[in-house]
């Protein structure tokens, strides 16, 4: 008798709970539209999904610091290919990452590996945050959104939504509270070169110019557990509906 009352107990509280849920969402859809909207709109973020940009920076490590610069080539939802050149002990060295569905490779100087099963998890995860900071695809209901509340980033006001999705780490993003501008993203990552070392991978993203109708962050600086990691300021973007097959095949 007693386990009937607690479990109509809970189902009446889950039935109160449900229109709250069913509010919270709507607010939290309505915070993504907004966003959708303030980067370009919902047409010309699912027309446009291809870019390639090119990139100077910075990129610090065991406490050193070495310039680079880099072509990032990217097609989502499942396509990207990274080349990276930079000098060490004066020589010139080019990195290339090139992520192709469910293949990938890594290609350091002129040796050229495939990806193992736990760099294209890693590969995988890459690209579903890329996707969730395009944003149209949080329209889909697989994308479940919860808040984070209000935050302070710079001298700006921020709202944050954490997004989940089933099979994949979870995603925090940070919206411009006037803009809407996309302002920061973050998620759990692992360094593989480390045992597999997980840290919180942490993207903040600034100066925002128009492409092809679309806010493109031309400054961005990636830190890993609150420390320096990229510092990259785009010089050069272009947008386009699709890239050549080419550009993701094997190096």
């Amino acid at each position: 008798m007693w386990e009937k009352v607690v479990v109509l107990g809970m189902v009446s509280l889950l039935t109160l709970l449900e229109p709250i849920r069913a509010e919270e969402d709507a607010k939290l859809r309505e915070v993504i539209a907004r966003a959708i909207k303030a980067h370009g709109g919902s047409d010309n973020l699912t027309k446009f999904k291809a870019q390639v940009s090119k990139e100077q920076g910075k990129f610090h490590n065991l406490g050193q610091t070495i310039d680079f610069t880099s072509v990032t080539s990217l097609q989502l939802p499942d396509r990207l290919c990274s080349e990276v050149q930079f000098n060490a002990g004066g020589q010139k060295i080019t990195v290339i990452q090139v992520i192709n569905g469910n293949k990938g490779w890594f290609k350091f100087g002129d040796k050229t590996e495939e990806m193992n099963k736990d760099m294209l998890a890693e590969a995988r995860e890459q690209m579903n945050a890329a996707n969730i900071s395009y944003l149209v695809c949080l329209n889909n209901k697989e994308y479940k959104l919860s808040p984070l509340g209000e935050v302070q980033i710079g001298d700006r006001p921020a709202i944050g939504v954490r997004v989940e999705r089933k099979g994949y780490r979870d995603v925090n993003l940070f919206f411009d509270k006037d803009k809407g501008l996309l302002l920061k993203l973050e998620t759990r990552s692992k360094d593989l070169m480390r045992g597999g070392q997980e840290y919180t991978s942490t993207i903040w993203y600034d100066d925002y110019k128009k492409v092809e109708g679309i806010m493109v962050p031309h400054k961005t600086k990636i830190e890993h557990d609150g420390k320096p990691y990229v510092e990259a300021k785009t010089i050069e973007v272009k947008i386009s509906e699709k890239l050549d097959d080419s550009v993701f095949e094997k190096p």
